[in-house]
């Protein structure tokens, strides 16, 4: 499953979210994703790509051990 939402806050300040979600055969879930920007400060992106993998990590939890 992919994903991709694009905020677009004037036309030189624009927000990208790509997330990347797949199962494997044994039935595990893994995640990717990133954050891109244009005409944004550094501290802020990395701010919204925190809160991005935080709420990944909530959504899909890690399944070490699971079977």
């Amino acid at each position: 499953m992919k994903s991709e939402i694009t905020e677009v806050n004037s036309s030189t300040k624009v927000l990208r979210y790509r997330v990347n979600v797949s199962i494997s055969t044994t039935g595990q879930k893994t995640w990717d994703c990133t954050v891109d920007a244009e005409g944004m400060e550094m501290a802020y992106v990395l701010a919204q790509s925190d809160e991005l993998v935080r709420e990944l990590e909530k959504r899909y939890p890690a399944q070490i051990g699971e079977k």
